[in-house]
């Protein structure tokens, strides 16, 4: 497609849900900052995910957020695919790029509960939901009373779950991710942030990427104009964790970097569903090093501590839901 003077339309992919769609306006909006004068066209986009929404996260396989996505992109149908980087496989298809970062915004994820109790003030078994085995096994390490419940379904949805709103209630408490909840303007319904040393996040979470085509140079230098350089290190250095696990058969994974001052620092977990034994492993080094490195040496202590017991390798890690 080509605007009225000849210029060719940029085709965004996405997935339809409020906040996928949200995410695909600040990526234009970045990058209409620095070149006015491009055009781009939204493209909607169901994905596995919508089409199976009370179907466990893990039961899906891989990519559940992003295969009909990547699909588009490789026929041409879209120039860009923009991601919750947190959805989007380590490995990518031949010829696919993740062609940019955006600046990461809230990495944490939040408790939303009915009755505005934290975490620690939960009545024994009071029902959280989450689909997700990281949240799960977090939440279990801390409170092994209280029941884990899967809620699935878009940011929104899984709130009305909790408070009740015009709705069966389905648990007393759910965990999402902050950033969701702020991009929504949500921000009201957080009971309580919980901190990486409560609930490490899961990598790329809070972060945008946006992924093209090796061959589509021009949609490439777009993407990258959207780029922050200590946030493309620092996603880089948490998807080398996952890249150097190489497997997952249902086993609770996170990794969180940040880049201060020229300084990376890295912090990795696996746990056991639930929740029982969480291990954690981290390193500070130079923001040069190579990512691979990274991942790398953090398996490895994990290994070392006896996480090889319970990671087994099957297929990449799945996605945590939104």
């Amino acid at each position: 497609m080509s605007a009225g003077d000849g210029r060719r339309v940029l085709r965004v992919g996405t997935r339809r849900s409020p906040l996928a769609m949200i995410q695909t306006e600040l990526f234009m909006q970045a990058v209409l900052a620095k070149e006015p004068s491009l055009e781009f066209e939204v493209v909607g986009i169901t994905t596995t995910a919508e089409r199976q929404p009370t179907t466990p996260i893990p039961d899906l396989g891989q990519g559940v957020f992003v295969k009909e996505i990547q699909i588009a992109l490789a026929n041409g149908e879209i120039d860009f695919a923009v991601h919750s980087l947190k959805d989007l496989p380590t490995r990518l298809p031949p010829g696919h790029t993740l062609a940019g970062v955006m600046p990461r915004n809230d990495p944490r994820d939040v408790l939303v509960s009915r009755d505005g109790q934290l975490l620690n003030e939960l009545p024994a078994g009071a029902r959280v939901g989450t689909g997700s085995i990281r949240r799960a096994a977090q939440v279990l390490a801390h409170r092994p009373d209280l029941e884990i419940v899967l809620l699935r379904g878009n940011v929104d949805t899984r709130v009305r779950k909790v408070t009740g709103e015009g709705r069966e209630i389905e648990a007393e408490a759910a965990v999402l991710a902050a950033v969701g909840l702020q991009r929504l303007g949500m921000d009201d319904v957080i009971t309580e942030f919980l901190e990486p040393d409560v609930m490490l996040p899961a990598v790329g979470q809070g972060a945008i990427g946006i992924e093209c085509l090796e061959t589509n140079v021009q949609a490439c230098a777009v993407a990258a104009l959207t780029e922050e350089r200590d946030h493309r290190i620092a996603a880089e250095a948490e998807r080398s964790f996952l890249r150097a696990v190489g497997g997952f058969c249902r086993t609770p994974l996170a990794c969180y970097a940040t880049v201060q001052g020229g300084s990376l620092s890295v912090e990795a977990m696996a746990a056991t569903p639930d929740g029982t034994v969480v291990l954690r492993e981290s390193i500070t080094t130079d923001a040069s090093t190579e990512s691979e490195e990274i991942g790398k040496r953090l398996l490895d202590s994990l290994y070392a501590r006896g996480a090889g017991d319970f990671i087994i390798l099957d297929d990449e890690p799945t996605a945590d839901d939104d």
